[in-house]
């Protein structure tokens, strides 16, 4: 090997030597030169002490291809068991808020929207702020989020946005009404449709008071006044809705999606989606982002779980199984327009999204409980 020159005598190293130097300092560091970023490290970290913890307790919503892929996807890809617990929102944040002031700690998180945390989980204390959960470069970067990192709570702490779209909920039956005839919400007032016009129950929430709410905003309450004038079919249940629009006891339903009419569809009934019309629709948040219990049990898997959910995989498994698109940028949701949901980053401006939108904790406060108050005044 060849020997490097020395420096002439009373001169400083060259600039080989310096080179050479610096190359040792690396070299000799034992795993300086192929470091891993701290994030991987604590990733690494939490995953082999999530793997001790064993399960993590998760309540989601009803619906049976959602739990088998969730089940399946989080067990097989990180040796964690996941206890899901299915139900309706309203009634396991119940269950999770009686069971928190009992001094019991079971849930590590539940799958829920600002609306059902006001009340009481909020208020008293029993969620975490979800961000300190974030690990992956993936999920903090705004950058992957259609609109960057949007919350529903005030505070901006609890509830993020995961899940935004429109879905079609008003339908039509194609023996009685053609789409060409109704094209604007004030084309229901024709007394054309007078005892034709379904409705789902706007005081019992969901769907039916998010598009009573958007309504109660943009046509005001003059119009719904005249919209009740037509002796609307109400009903909470949404089946009786359906079968009520396949029997053709009424031509038009409002509030009732895609899943609710899919029998009906499949054995070749002429029942379909409207158009959106020109004023469009509401924006909804779906089922709602993962929200943290105050100090899980299980806080290593919880804090993998959000990980997942919140990246690129877990939103696209999400997404499909449960039909609600993300606001993950470099996830496909084109293909959900096929059950008549449209995600807001294929086709709203944020500014739009912002005013159409009316489950933020903002929005609930300002429309959405007037607008049931108002119901519970005017409806039968």
């Amino acid at each position: 090997m060849d020997r490097l020159p020395s420096p002439a005598k009373g001169q400083g190293p060259t600039s080989r030597g310096i080179l050479l130097a610096a190359l040792l300092m690396v070299w000799g560091a034992p795993g300086m030169a192929f470091a891993q970023p701290a994030w991987q490290g604590e990733w690494d970290r939490i995953q082999a002490a999530a793997k001790k913890e064993g399960k993590i307790v998760v309540a989601i919503p009803l619906n049976p291809e959602l739990r088998k892929t969730v089940d399946g996807v989080f067990r097989s890809r990180f040796g964690i068991e996941p206890e899901l617990v299915v139900g309706q929102s309203t009634q396991y944040v119940r269950k999770f808020t009686d069971e928190v002031q009992a001094g019991v700690r079971y849930f590590d998180i539940i799958i829920a929207g600002v609306e059902n945390l006001l009340d009481r989980a909020i208020p008293m204390g029993a969620v975490d702020p979800l961000e300190p959960y974030w690990i992956l470069p993936e999920v903090k970067d705004p950058k992957n989020w259609w609109g960057g990192h949007i919350y529903s709570d005030k505070p901006k702490r609890f509830a993020y946005v995961t899940t935004a779209y429109t879905s079609s909920n008003i339908w039509y039956n194609a023996d009685l009404a053609k789409p060409e005839e109704v094209r604007s919400y004030d084309d229901l007032l024709n007394p054309k449709w007078k005892d034709k016009i379904g409705l789902l129950d706007p005081r019992g929430g969901g769907v039916g008071l998010g598009i009573w709410s958007f309504l109660w905003a943009t046509k005001g309450e003059d119009y719904l006044k005249k919209l009740v004038q037509q002796k609307l079919f109400i009903q909470r249940d949404r089946r009786l809705l359906a079968d009520s629009l396949a029997k053709g006891r009424v031509a038009i339903t409002i509030g009732p999606t895609y899943y609710t009419f899919l029998p009906f569809t499949k054995a070749g009934i002429p029942i379909k989606p409207l158009p959106q019309f020109k004023e469009g629709t509401f924006v909804t948040f779906g089922s709602g982002p993962p929200v943290v219990a105050k100090n899980p049990p299980h806080p290593n898997a919880t804090k993998v779980f959000v990980n997942w959910l919140l990246s690129k995989e877990g939103q696209e498994i999400w997404g499909k199984a449960h039909g609600q698109p993300t606001r993950r940028l470099d996830v496909d949701t084109t293909g959900l327009t096929e059950i008549g949901e449209q995600a807001v980053k294929d086709f709203l401006t944020v500014e739009e999204f912002h005013k159409r939108e009316n489950q933020s904790e903002e929005k609930i406060l300002s429309v959405r409980r007037p607008a049931r108050e108002f119901a519970s005044k005017l409806l039968p």
